[in-house]
């Protein structure tokens, strides 16, 4: 059985910007989609965790081949890797749920209230390296997503893979650990797994037969 999505647990508070901010809101506003709920797109995911792999390939010599399968050579412009990630989001039964209760004619609730029901509001600020008071003009809103919420991205596989492949992902996965923005000051801390099993993910990371 070839593993068929992938599922993101977070561990802590997290935010994966969409590069703007919501006026009058916040600063800086985490991925959502139309109907307010939460997301990590592919593309993110893809270039999170090939990272991951380029930071411990080095490690696995027998496993090069099958890194360069999976997630492609450095600067692939023709996308020659075999595995392709879709967005990764809330189980479709919570998303049926969430688009019933915005489109029902009596008190319909509003996309602002799903997002805020996921997410709080920080406030940071950057502080002066001499003095170490906060500097001034720099405070600004950052929307995050609650420690707690899981989401799935599907996998696209181009081609069957092979047992090295499967390996090389369930590492990268086990060794992921932080994503998203200030993820080097206490936010962001995930876990990735197979199939949402964590054994599983052991296993084929260890180069067993899924």
């Amino acid at each position: 059985m070839t593993p068929s999505f992938l599922e993101i647990e977070f561990f802590s508070e997290t935010t994966f910007s969409q590069g703007r901010g919501s006026a009058g809101v916040v600063d800086i506003e985490v991925e959502h989609d139309e109907l307010g709920l939460p997301f990590v797109g592919g593309k993110t995911l893809r270039g999170l965790l090939r990272d991951t792999w380029l930071s411990m390939q080095n490690l696995f010599p027998e496993l090069q081949d099958a890194g360069l399968r999976v997630f492609g050579p450095a600067q692939d412009i023709e996308e020659r890797a075999i595995l392709r990630f879709g967005d990764a989001a809330l189980d479709p039964k919570i998303r049926q749920w969430v688009k019933a209760a915005l489109t029902r004619k009596v008190y319909p609730l509003s996309k602002r209230e799903i997002l805020a029901s996921l997410t709080e509001i920080r406030w940071q600020t950057a502080e002066d390296r001499e003095t170490g008071a906060p500097e001034e003009t720099t405070l600004r809103a950052v929307r995050i997503v609650i420690r707690g919420v899981k989401l799935r991205a599907p996998l696209f596989w181009l081609e069957t893979p092979k047992t090295e492949d499967l390996r090389v992902l369930a590492l990268t996965l086990l060794a992921t650990r932080h994503g998203g923005l200030s993820r080097h000051r206490g936010r962001g801390h995930l876990s990735f797994t197979l199939n949402g099993d964590l054994e599983l993910t052991r296993k084929l990371a260890q180069g067993e037969e899924p």
